[in-house]
This record gives structure tokens, sequence and C-alpha cells, in this order.
């Protein structure tokens, strides 16, 4: 007796069905059921739906937290470059505001000193993002204070850095001539610096003074006053502490927190879009807190 091998069997019945649909008239988009790629009696599958930007934004704002904690780690052992690093990679992730915008301001902020053409790309990126997003050309206090925030501290950055160049500039000319210029348009002018760091980001001119002058055998200044700008630390100083952080609300999915103002403070409750003691809270995640003043954001982890 012959045997067919199931190879085979399957082979043979295929060609059959082929031919069989092949001689039926009238019909040319025969589906055969039990050969389609779902079995008979199976559920359809419903497309994936798009995330909700609440879950999107609590996602980034996990991850936020999570690499400013390690960057800070990093920083404490002396490792600038690493932490660095590890924040522009976060930044490069983040897809919703403001997280992303607050990762683009520690990164500049932590690169200021050490590369400062990366840092003025940063600061004009941000001030681009926030005349054009539509995240701060949305309504309600909230958007509208971050926002002024933001921007005070990208023109505080973008300051530090042309004053920073200044005094460079100021530091060269010092060593050719052995006296300081009468003027930053001087300094300028003679190609120590370009014209535009000798103002400010509202193309105010910054206040520069020539002071000691001897005569030599003309007047000449051997020292001067220059304008500036305070450094905004990484990890945040001369700001409220953080104690910890508990969820109030799964739909929307919400937090408060407690802080103190001050080591001697006694400890508050707070939530979003809160005013307290001059800081405005911005936004609290399950790992910490945004705070705001007209010309900061403060970034507090929870211990």
């Amino acid at each position: 007796m012959a045997r067919f091998s199931n190879n085979s069997w399957v082979t043979r019945s295929l060609l059959f069905l082929t031919l069989a649909v092949g001689l039926c008239p009238g019909q040319t988009n025969t589906t055969i059921p039990w050969l389609t790629s779902e079995p008979p009696g199976s559920v359809k599958k419903a497309p994936p739906q798009p995330p909700d930007p609440g879950d999107a934004a609590s996602f980034d704002a996990a991850a936020f937290f999570a690499k400013y904690k390690e960057a800070v780690a990093l920083l404490t052992k002396k490792k600038n470059e690493e932490a660095g690093i590890t924040i522009d990679l976060l930044a490069r992730n983040l897809r919703t505001s403001p997280w992303l915008e607050i990762a683009m301001m520690k990164h500049a902020q932590l690169v200021e000193q050490s590369n400062d053409r990366v840092a003025e790309e940063d600061y004009t990126l941000l001030r681009e993002r926030l005349a054009n997003s539509p995240y701060f050309e949305g309504e309600g206090d909230k958007v509208k204070l971050f926002g002024v925030a933001l921007q005070g501290a990208v023109d505080a950055g973008l300051n530090r850095l042309r004053l920073r160049r200044v005094r460079d500039a100021l530091s060269r000319y010092f060593g050719r001539y052995a006296e300081y210029p009468e003027s930053l348009a001087k300094l300028a002018i003679l190609g120590y610096t370009d014209m535009e760091n000798i103002r400010s980001v509202n193309n105010q001119l910054f206040r520069y003074t020539p002071q000691s002058p001897k005569m030599d055998p003309f007047v000449s200044y051997k020292s001067f006053d220059l304008e500036k700008v305070d450094q905004e630390p990484f990890i945040a100083v001369n700001a409220p502490i953080l104690e910890a952080t508990s969820q109030i609300s799964e739909k929307p999915l919400k937090y408060a927190a407690v802080i103190r103002t001050s080591n001697k403070g006694d400890s508050v409750r707070i939530v979003e879009d809160q005013t307290i003691d001059g800081y405005f809270v911005a936004a609290i995640a399950h790992d910490g807190v945004i705070l705001s003043t007209p010309t900061r954001i403060i970034v507090l982890a929870t211990p």
C-alpha cells in the first residue's frame, strides 16, 4: 500500500482546492476561511491607540528625575563630562513639555564653563521653543509663569556666556597693553570680542567701568568693574528642601509634596499651581518637584 507523507497530503489538498476555486464561475476574490491568518472564531484585535499625552508626560517626568539623580551622583564623584553626557542623552529622548525644556536648560547650565558654544546652542534653541512651542502658547497661569521663569533663566545663561567672553577679551587686552580699555566698544572694535558679546540679550550694553587710573605717561586703567550674572548651579542651592511626595489622584495623575523653605522652617504640604514664599510650584512628580521664580527654574529631587 502506498503511503503519503503529511507534507504530500497537504500539498495535494491545496492543489485540489485551488482547482475547485478556479472552476467556480463568477467568483474572483474567493477566500477560504480556514486558510486565512486568523482561525475561525478568533477575535480581531483593535489597532493600537496613540498614547495618552498625560501618560507620556508622566513617563518623561520619571525619566527626567531618574537621569537627573544619576547626573548629580556623577558630579559628586567629579565626573562632570559623564554627567553632561547623561543629561544630553536625556534631553534627546524626552518628548513632552516642560520636561524637555528643563533638561535642555540643565544641560546648558552644566556645560557653560567647559563648552560655551554647546551651551549657547542649547539656550538659543530654548528661546526658539519658547516662541514657537504650542505648550507655551497655551492658556493658564501655570504655562505663563513657567514660560516667564524659563525665559529669565535662558536670558541669564546667555548673558553669563557673553560676560565670560568679555572677561576673557579684557584679559587678552591687558596682556598686550598692560591696561584696560576705556569702553567695551573699543574692545570689540579692536577685534578682541564680537559686538554681540558686549550687549545683553535685551540689547542693553553691559555695565563696565574702568578703574584705578594711573598716569603712565597718559591715563591708563589697571582694573575694572564689570556687570555680573550669578551662576545657576546644577544642584539647587538657596532653595527649599524636598522631603517627600505622595500621589493624590490617579486620573488625572497628580502628586503633592512636603517641603521646607529653609533649614529651620516648618514642613509644608504643597500642590501644583501654588505659590509659597515667592516660589511657584510648576510641577510635582513621583520623584521630584519643579519650582520657579521669574528668573530661575529649580529642580528638587526626592531624597
